[in-house]
């Protein structure tokens, strides 16, 4: 390959990380909508950006190009997914490109929306406008994996996460973390990239966490909390109780308790009954009530246990192994050992992505 074509890849590719930049901006605050970043690009100097609004509309292309005080004419437009091309709740994103004078569009993944998939292309032709997509495909299978799966079944796509020692111990006698400050900031950027944070009652009442997001500007993209609580036992002075007035919070119950029922309401706490089944909450319930409100990308916190019912009945599509460099030995309590070693037997599980956090490390597993 010559240099030339060599220089001219790495500048697409350059405008398309940018993008992704602001894509990773939108990420879980979109709704069924996918979070898509925009760059425009004239004479090789960025003039305008933008991503998905806040549940999903105006789309990113229309708010690249919306101001009035920049030509646009003659410029090119790098979206991270292939700009959608029919009438929905807004009009087709190929409408502005068109009216907005655009020179050449580049995208890096197809929009597996069946209204739109492919069609870019030929409607921009028509205008004389050269459309490319692949660009930097590689970073989109990773950013759209969540949307392309959820497109395909239909369902909530649902990610997890567990804390451990190198030797898969969850807990110790003597400290309340397991992992630094580095992983615990990394879980922190993991709950704003999420619409909804689904926990266990066994596990506030372990924790006592709030379960929100407190990296300095990212606060406000705390996402809703849910707490699996069958018989009504997480105490109204828990923090996440307490807190419901600042972020949504509900509990999925089945046991009636009248006064419960009325403190939690006054407390801002919206409960949701749920029959059993197993003795248990109907867990293909509750992924219902999630879908039918619109919560597309749940990030589960919870102990082993519940990891273990998720992973046997293969509700898991992407795991978080945050563990630490120490060794807990004869100090540690509830060991994942058997937990991992059924995650690495399944047959489609892949280790995709490995990241060191100062004595910390993160496997990423990719399971369905």
């Amino acid at each position: 390959m010559s240099t030339a074509k060599n220089n001219i890849n790495r500048k697409h590719k350059y405008f398309m990380k940018l993008a992704y930049n602001q894509a990773s901006r939108a990420l879980g605050n979109t709704g069924e909508n996918p979070a898509v970043g925009c760059v425009i690009v004239k004479n090789n100097e960025l003039i305008s950006l933008a991503h998905t609004n806040f549940n999903g509309r105006p789309h990113a292309e229309r708010i690249a190009l919306s101001s009035k005080k920049i030509n646009f004419k003659d410029s090119s437009l790098y979206s991270t997914l292939e700009p959608c091309s029919h009438y929905g709740k807004t009009p087709p994103c190929t409408d502005i490109i068109k009216k907005q004078n655009i020179k050449s569009v580049y995208f890096s993944k197809f929009d597996p929306d069946r209204r739109s998939f492919g069609k870019a292309k030929k409607e921009l032709s028509k205008y004389n406008i050269k459309t490319f997509g692949n660009v930097y495909k590689s970073a989109g299978d990773n950013f759209y994996r969540d949307f392309y799966i959820r497109k395909r079944t239909n369902n909530i796509f649902i990610s997890s996460k567990l804390a451990t020692s190198k030797d898969l111990f969850i807990s110790d006698k003597y400290n309340k973390w397991i992992t630094n400050v580095h992983s615990r900031g990394r879980v922190h950027l993991l709950r704003a990239n999420h619409d909804s944070i689904l926990t266990t009652s066994k596990t506030i009442l372990k924790d006592n966490s709030m379960l929100n997001c407190r990296i300095d500007g990212l606060q406000k993209y705390s996402p809703k909390r849910f707490i699996i609580d069958k018989n009504l036992i997480v105490p109204v002075t828990s923090k996440i109780i307490r807190t419901a007035n600042k972020i949504k919070t509900y509990i999925f119950y089945n046991l009636i308790d009248n006064i419960k029922l009325k403190k939690l309401k006054q407390l801002k706490v919206k409960t949701i009954r749920i029959d059993l089944k197993n003795n248990h909450l109907d867990f293909d319930k509750i992924i219902f009530f999630l879908r039918n409100k619109g919560f597309y990308r749940v990030f589960v916190e919870a102990g082993i246990e519940f990891n273990n019912f998720l992973l046997e009945n293969n509700y898991i599509n992407d795991f978080y192994h945050f563990y630490s460099d120490e060794l807990f030995g004869n100090k540690g309590f509830h060991n994942a050992k058997l937990f991992f070693n059924k995650m690495n037997k399944i047959k489609q599980c892949k280790k995709e992505i490995r990241i060191n956090l100062f004595q910390d490390n993160l496997i990423k597993y990719l399971l369905k």
